[in-house]
């Protein structure tokens, strides 16, 4: 452990005793120590019971509720039926709209008999954030108090609505649900089911109680409807919810976490959809990193901690990834320099306890542990993927 501190020394880069695996081990531990460090602190921030802080509104506020869907017309009208069934809410304080990109006619026919607007985006093939700029622009920034935004596949608890409005009527501007897997179906489904618990304790749960505002994650948001009408075009980009989080955090607006909305949706089944997912993810990620690496110093240099430490999240590898990374570097130090590596076995245990931490109680931490054995495969998959499909298009070329 001496080598590490160590690097801390100007004197030390310069001392001809040092070995290029000495420096390359510190250099590689300080980066990798550093996130493992952050998550920990967030694991064991997010002890506990989750308390709900909003007491019964006066007021019963307007909704629009809405569903954004791709190709899959089935099954948002499955999801709106559900929400029309099942929530509690007054009829009359909600209007439900859907986001319809690429649906079929007989679906666009069933929808039409339903009581929704529906918005078909003027582009064929659009992205989420377009189709929800398109909807937006049917509106007046006055219409509604707030506006929710589920994706197609989305059942939510029955008392949404109403702890929405309370958390609203308390001033809330916007408000992440807490979603979680409706389809423990398939080991790879389970593990996908548990990386989303993890991340909920992690960067929503910990996270508010630190006081920093909660990720989003894309679906069963809220947002005040005139604020939100007014971000709305100046959203760029395919991931939503990265997009809005910088559109929030640099107006210094709070994310509130709600634990008790609960609301489900269908993970990944296979090692080919999860893939599918990911390569969405790694081109979003691309493209925060660098905006990360632009607007993360002068974030520190502004004192704006909470937008700060969401760019410094996205330079953050993924949690497989780190995994894998930290596994990687403890064998080859291990066989470099076994002297060096104890270090490397502390901060692989330490990783391994921070999820088991943030892996709450329940039905999907029972299943997890069956399914465990499959996630050597979703690490494979995370760290390789990219290599793999550079390969397969170069042989079709």
């Amino acid at each position: 452990m001496n080598d590490f501190f160590s690097i801390f020394n100007p004197d030390w880069w310069i001392n001809e005793n040092n070995s290029a695996v000495q420096i390359m081990d510190a250099i590689l531990f300080l980066l990798l120590s550093i996130p493992v460090i952050y998550l920990f602190i967030c694991a064991l921030f997010s002890l506990g019971r989750y308390k709900n802080p909003y007491p019964t509104a006066k007021v019963q506020h307007r909704f629009l509720v809405l569903f954004t869907v791709l190709r899959n017309g089935k099954e948002v009208i499955e999801s709106i039926n559900h929400f029309l069934d099942t929530q509690q809410y007054p009829r009359e304080k909600y209007d439900i709209a859907v986001a319809a990109t690429q649906l079929p006619e007989e679906d666009l026919i069933t929808l039409l008999q339903m009581p929704v607007n529906i918005v078909v985006p003027d582009k064929e093939k659009c992205t989420k954030v377009y189709a929800i700029q398109q909807v937006m622009e049917r509106y007046s920034p006055n219409e509604y108090d707030a506006v929710v935004i589920f994706n197609a596949d989305n059942h939510i608890v029955y008392n949404a609505l109403e702890l929405f409005n309370n958390a609203y009527y308390s001033g809330c501007d916007s408000i992440q649900a807490h979603r979680m897997a409706e389809n423990l179906t398939t080991n790879i489904a389970i593990l996908n089911a548990a990386s989303e618990e993890i991340n909920n304790n992690l960067f929503r749960k910990a996270h508010t109680r630190m006081g920093f505002s909660s990720a989003l994650i894309g679906s069963a948001m809220a947002f005040d409807f005139a604020m939100f009408h007014e971000i709305a075009p100046s959203l760029r980009g395919s991931d939503l919810s990265k997009t809005m989080e910088t559109a929030l955090l640099r107006q210094n607006i709070y994310t509130e976490y709600m634990e008790e909305i609960v609301c489900y949706s269908r993970k990944e089944e296979s090692t080919n959809d999860y893939e599918a997912q990911r390569i969405g993810w790694i081109r979003s990620q691309y493209s925060s990193t660098f905006l990360a690496l632009q607007r993360f110093p002068l974030a520190l240099l502004k004192g704006e901690w909470d937008y700060a430490l969401k760019l410094f999240q996205w330079l953050m590898p993924s949690r497989f990834l780190l995994i894998a990374l930290i596994v990687l570097c403890t064998v080859g130090i291990t066989l470099l320099d076994w002297t060096l590596s104890l270090k490397w076995y502390i901060l692989l245990a330490m990783i391994v306890l921070t999820f088991v931490i943030a892996l709450p109680e329940g039905e999907i931490n029972k299943r997890f542990r069956y399914s465990f054995w499959a996630l050597p495969i979703l690490v494979f998959t995370a760290l390789f993927s990219p290599f793999i499909r550079l390969f397969q298009k170069k042989k079709r070329e």
